[in-house]
């Protein structure tokens, strides 16, 4: 049996970053300093230097991690060994979408009229969110609670699920 190895990597990190635009991995996650002058437009080089969001890799690797247990609980499994390469990728794309999911939500925060952190309806985190849940979605293990016969209990035709 083969083992899918789900631990964190540049390449998880990189599909997790590539959900959210403009964001990159630094040293610390405080923005923009005060004395520096913000452009409304930037070239390609500046966008690295001066991303949307500066997160550590600490902080990806953490909701990453809470991402994979989250998956395991919402497909009621304990690890992905028995998926195929192609299987686990799709997997494995699901969840980091899933942190980035969470990453957004965590930074993207609105506080409405009566001063009460809220987040918004129809937010990019949410639709992450969503798309992560639907690509999961073939991956639950069914569980059977409760097998029960009907009728004699020498005729075994008759079992069926609960």
């Amino acid at each position: 049996m083969m083992t899918n190895n789900v631990s964190y990597s540049t390449d998880i990190e990189n599909k997790i970053l590539a959900n959210l635009d403009g964001w990159r991995i630094g040293e610390s996650s405080t923005g923009a300093r005060a004395d520096e002058t913000i452009s409304p437009f930037m070239t390609a080089e500046e966008s690295f230097h001066r991303p949307n969001k500066v997160i550590t890799r600490n902080e990806c690797r953490l909701f990453y991690e809470e991402a994979l247990d989250l998956a395991y609980m919402h497909t009621n499994r304990l690890n992905v060994n028995d998926l195929s390469n192609v299987e686990f990728n799709v997997f494995l794309r699901a969840v980091c979408k899933w942190a980035a999911s969470n990453l957004w939500n965590k930074y993207n925060i609105r506080v409405n009229n009566e001063d009460m952190e809220d987040t918004y309806v129809q937010s990019y985190g949410g639709l992450l969110y969503k798309s992560a849940l639907k690509t999961l979605q073939p991956f639950i293990n069914q569980r059977f609670s409760n097998m029960s016969g009907y009728g004699n209990d020498d005729d075994e035709s008759d079992i069926w699920i609960v």
